[in-house]
C-alpha cells in the first residue's frame, strides 16, 4: 500500500495564533507503554489545555501486535468515556504556567506514514516556537535512566542529572522520529529511556515502576511538581500480582513434578 498523504488538524483552543512554548514533551505507545504512561499521567495531574488534534489516514484504530513495529492493523475509532467515539489521533496540550507543550503521540501503521506524521508534528512544534523537546521511551539493556540527544552539549547537560548516555543504537517509532526530524527544523532534542524488562506475551504491557522513575527524572529536569503516588500504587499492585502469578506457576510446576513421579512409580509396580 502506498503512502496516504492526507493529514489534518482540528483546533480545540480558541486562538492558537502567536502561541509560544519553549519546551515540548513527546510520548507514544511503545515498549512496556512507558512513554505513553508518563504522558497520560502528566495530562491527568497537570490538567493542561487541549490545543489541537492531528488526524491522519495513516492512524489505525487497532493493532494486532506491538504498535511501534508496524504490525497488521485495521481502521477504526476509539470509544471514550460515556461511549463517545473518537478518531485516533495525536493530541497537543499546553501547560500554560510553564510554557510546555505535551504531545500525546500515536504510531502510524507503516514507515511512510510515520514520517508524514512526524513531519507535521514537528512543523506544528516549530510554529509554536518550541526550542527543545524531550521524547520518552524505554529500553531493556541498561540500568537506570539513560539518554541520547541531537547535540553533544545536551548529553553533557543530562549528566548533571545523573543521566548517562545510552549505548542502545535504535529508538523505534513515533517519538524517536519526531526528535530527529525536529532537529532538522531547529529544535534540539533529548530522548530519555527508562529501564524496563521484556514481556514476550505483550511487549506493551504497562510497566508502572519504569514510568514512575522516568516521570520523577523528567520532573527534576523541568522542575515540575508531579505527584507520582498513583503510579507507585499501581506499581505495588502490579508487583503483588506478579508475585502471586510466580507462586501459582511454582505450585503448578510442583504439582506436575509430583504427578510425573507418581506415574513413574506406578510404572515399576
Amino acid at each position: 500500500m502506498g503512502i496516504t498523504r492526507r493529514v489534518w488538524v482540528h483546533h480545540r483552543a480558541n486562538d492558537n495564533e502567536g502561541l509560544k512554548a519553549q519546551i515540548a514533551i513527546v510520548g507514544a505507545s511503545g515498549l512496556r507503554s512507558v512513554g505513553k504512561i508518563v504522558i497520560k499521567e502528566l495530562i491527568a495531574r497537570q490538567k493542561p489545555e487541549l490545543l489541537l488534534e492531528l488526524y491522519s489516514y495513516g492512524l489505525p484504530g487497532v493493532y494486532y501486535g506491538p504498535s511501534y513495529l508496524a504490525p497488521a492493523s485495521a481502521a477504526g475509532v476509539e470509544i471514550g468515556k460515556g461511549g463517545i467515539v473518537e478518531l485516533p489521533g495525536v493530541r497537543f496540550y499546553l501547560l500554560k504556567k510553564r510554557g510546555i507543550i505535551i504531545v500525546d503521540g500515536y504510531q502510524a501503521y507503516n514507515p511512510q506514514n510515520q514520517y508524514l506524521l512526524a513531519d507535521k508534528v514537528t512543523d506544528l512544534l516549530r510554529d509554536f516556537h518550541v526550542k527543545r523537546l524531550f521524547s520518552l521511551g524505554a529500553q531493556v539493556i541498561e540500568e537506570g535512566i539513560r539518554c541520547c540527544a541531537t547535540d553533544p552539549h545536551l548529553l553533557v547537560e543530562m549528566q548533571a542529572y545523573g543521566i548517562k548516555r545510552t549505548h542502545v543504537d535504535r529508538f523505534i517509532g513515533f517519538s524517536g522520529l519526531v526528535t530527529a526530524m525536529g532537529h532538522n527544523k531547529g529544535i534540539e532534542g533529548v530522548c530519555l529511556f527508562a529501564c524496563t524488562s521484556q514481556n514476550a506475551a505483550d511487549p506493551e504491557y504497562p510497566d508502572y515502576t519504569a514510568a514512575s522513575e522516568l516521570l520523577v527524572k523528567l520532573s527534576e529536569i523541568l522542575q515540575l511538581d508531579v505527584d507520582t503516588s498513583i503510579l507507585e500504587e499501581k506499581s505495588r499492585v502490579e508487583s503483588k500480582l506478579r508475585e502471586e502469578a510466580i507462586r501459582e506457576e511454582e505450585k503448578r510446576a510442583m504439582r506436575e513434578k509430583r504427578e510425573r513421579e507418581q506415574e513413574e512409580a506406578r510404572g515399576y509396580v
